[in-house]
């Protein structure tokens, strides 16, 4: 294939993203080529610019939210990894973690998403190969990982390219065992407050309350079918915002289950308060290191009686999962995308969601890379 594709690529931490060429390559048996269609910039790509993600190499070309076009298929590749027939021309979801398979998490405990040996499109790249073509802000990915994943959507674009954060919302839906009826705080009115408010309706809530801010995001997530919402620009003392959480609960006890989707350590000791006694406590927003906080042993776990889980990452079952739920149109899920941006302003995206979330004087909601325009 005589064609040059454009990615770009960030030299280190806090670095320069630079638009660069390569040539594109030929997929081999087994192997896809996809041209991009959109690649979302998720929160960790912010994270990860900064340093806060361990074992980052560089350069890298980062963006895991991945929607493209088939492009090519190498030789022995014609479906999906659900068994849906594949052509070139299709709309694929590719996910971006790949296990290995063999080790104790993959082979023994039946856990892939918690691999030691894998590497992740937009993550990991490899360093005996350029790595424009390794991660979603390009024109093209090259799925050349053995056992990588992909789905076909049947989708906008600007939908199926929420897949990889929904299903981090389903994830934290697995992680909760929510009851029919229950009561769910989501801590965060982002991308993934919105998707795992979603999720928490999907496994049976009764109740959802939205904690965030600003106005517009919370009036996104009454749209998602929160039940309540609290302004935390409006109502800053958090022992407030306790109080307000207790009295939409039955008894005033607490909520049954809190998403923690802020990625703010601060949030954390506040949501514990929100909690029932017995109640579940989901921790995801912490995808990378963004600092440590104080808690106390006695009076946040043991006196609570709670149940503290960890979400990390997401595995090909919610991607399964999450793609009917996507194309049902339960959701308003067209609303989420407000900026497309080009690969040179990939500097701007994270920029924005760094300070103040507002780019070209509209608040963020989720910006998509569109390496293929202008």
């Amino acid at each position: 294939m005589s064609r040059i594709g454009h990615a770009a690529i960030l030299d280190q931490v806090k670095g320069t993203f630079t638009v660069s060429e390569a040539p594109v390559p030929d997929p081999k048996p087994g192997e896809v080529l996809v041209r991009q269609t959109m690649c979302g910039v998720c929160g960790t790509d912010v994270h990860m610019y900064h340093g806060h993600f361990p074992g980052t190499r560089f350069p890298i070309v980062l963006g895991h939210e991945i929607l493209g076009q088939v492009e090519r298929l190498g030789d022995g590749v014609s479906t999906d990894s659900m068994g849906e027939p594949v052509a070139e021309g299709d709309t694929i979801a590719i996910i971006p973690g790949v296990n290995c398979g063999l080790c104790y998490f993959c082979a023994v405990m039946k856990e892939p998403g918690l691999c030691t040996r894998g590497t992740a499109y937009g993550f990991r790249p490899s360093i005996d190969q350029r790595p424009h073509f390794q991660g979603g802000f390009s024109q093209y990915v090259l799925v050349n990982h053995p056992r990588s994943t992909f789905l076909k959507m049947h989708v906008t674009p600007e939908i199926g390219v929420l897949l990889e954060p929904f299903t981090v919302g389903l994830h934290f839906a697995d992680r909760a065992n929510i009851r029919i009826g229950a009561t769910v705080v989501i801590q965060g009115a982002g991308a993934i407050g919105i998707f795992s408010l979603a999720a928490a309706r999907e496994a049976g809530a009764h109740k959802t309350i939205v904690v965030g801010a600003p106005a517009s995001r919370l009036d996104l997530a009454k749209a998602f079918g929160a039940d309540v919402t609290i302004n935390i620009e409006d109502i800053t003392d958090p022992a407030e915002r306790i109080k307000l959480v207790q009295s939409e609960t039955p008894g005033g006890y607490g909520a049954d289950v809190v998403f923690e989707c802020t990625g703010v350590p601060k949030a954390i000791p506040e949501g514990l308060e929100m909690l029932r006694r017995g109640g579940t406590y989901v921790e995801g927003g912490h995808f990378t290191n963004a600092g440590d906080i104080t808690l106390n042993p006695f009076a946040d776990f043991v006196r609570k009686h709670i149940t503290l889980v960890g979400v990390w990452g997401s595995s090909i079952s919610h991607f399964v999962r999450g793609r009917p739920i996507l194309e049902s149109g339960r959701y308003p899920f067209e609303q989420m995308v407000s900026h497309r941006l080009p690969l040179d302003r990939l500097g701007e995206a994270v920029n924005a969601i760094s300070t103040n979330y507002r780019l070209d004087g509209v608040e963020v909601r989720k910006i998509a890379v569109v390496a293929n325009e202008s």
